[in-house]
């Protein structure tokens, strides 16, 4: 890195004051998004039927469409169980359908690639093997969940620190939350609590260092790490140290647009990135206050990990030769690539409408 390249120290602050900025706002936004659910329950069950694990599913994959992010979704997620809006089977399913829909923004970023002058395909191969992968852990993440759920483990957490770290964070906010919640419906609390939460990621993405990928010599990557248990732990300690997706995910488009990684190298560091990208819901976990927001976040990260290991360490080239035939036929053309965006669009609304 050149003196150029290198942070000056006033860029720093910058950045550190961002930081400090959305973690503030990110615990606001939990606070006005709880208080804005208990007005909202009426709406939530009533018009939208969000009333059972597949509504849920669907509410939460759709969201992350809207907010082109997962992260904010699934912390809302946490803020409507706390209010007693949803149930937490309710709360896990709402974060899959989360992590479904933050997958959409990988493709997104496909097609930027493609207006900029890439392969069609090889620029939207990665999108699209993020949605499958999400998908194929996804559909068994839930049942999973679901068992352990049943078994009433959640209800019965009690962790006194935490709703003593919660209960200093509110004394901090109600000041502010306050003069809010008597000026503005409850309803609007909460879109404005959604809004606040996604400024609030948008902020600590800009806070976080930018990898330098034109300057790296990441030809030495497939080489250096070519074993998929190894490119499994990259993805979950790069997506758990930065607590941001958004680098994952900025990280997998370039890399495979540019042939520095291969397809077989992807695919286990998507896996590892999914099951880490929970780290700041269970954050919202912490800052609500709610043990069984922290539980089904802590057993959603559990089962991705019981059912990615395996699958990496055991059945790994079964798993990617099925991965890379439904890719291959995904991107044979214009056609089955059309099919496939129908799909990951109308399967979320029938869900909601079950």
């Amino acid at each position: 890195m050149t003196a150029k390249e290198r942070p000056q120290p006033s860029w720093r602050w910058q950045q550190a004051v961002t930081g400090l900025t959305a973690v503030l706002l990110f615990a606001l936004s939990l606070e006005v998004i709880k208080a804005g659910a208990r007005g909202l329950t009426p709406l939530i069950k009533g018009h939208l039927c969000v009333t059972n694990a597949a509504d849920s599913l669907g509410f939460g994959w759709l969201m992350a469409y809207l907010v082109l992010s997962g992260s904010p979704v699934a912390a809302v997620s946490l803020a409507l169980l706390s209010a007693d809006t949803i149930s937490p089977l309710q709360a896990f399913t709402m974060i899959s359908g989360s992590r479904l829909g933050a997958s959409f923004v990988v493709l997104l970023i496909g097609f930027i690639y493609i207006l900029r002058g890439h392969d069609r395909w090889s620029a939207l191969s990665t999108g699209i093997l993020c949605l499958l992968l999400t998908g194929s852990i996804q559909l068994l993440t839930i049942p999973l969940g679901a068992l352990i759920l049943n078994l009433g483990w959640v209800e019965g957490l009690e962790w006194s620190a935490v709703g003593s770290l919660s209960a200093g964070i509110g004394q901090v906010v109600e000041p502010i939350l306050n003069p809010a919640m008597a000026a503005l419906p409850d309803w609007t609390l909460f879109f404005l609590g959604l809004g606040l939460i996604t400024l609030s990621f948008r902020l600590f993405d800009k806070a976080l260092p930018q990898l330098a990928l034109q300057t790296t010599d990441l030809g030495l990557i497939p080489r250096l790490i070519y074993r998929p248990a190894i490119m499994f732990l990259v993805g979950l300690i790069v997506t758990g140290l930065t607590l941001s997706v958004s680098i994952s995910i900025g990280i997998l488009v370039p890399l495979s647009a540019r042939g520095y990684i291969r397809r077989e190298n992807l695919i286990p560091y998507i896996l590892g990135a999914n099951v880490s990208t929970l780290i700041d819901t269970l954050a919202a976990g912490v800052l609500l206050g709610d043990p069984r927001a922290m539980g089904v976040v802590l057993i959603h990260m559990i089962c991705g990990v019981l059912i990615s290991a395996p699958i990496v360490l055991l059945a790994y080239h079964p798993y990617e030769r099925m991965m890379s035939s439904a890719l291959a036929w995904i991107t044979r053309g214009k056609k089955t690539f059309a099919l496939f965006l129908g799909a990951i669009f109308i399967i979320p609304i029938i869900l909601v409408l079950l």
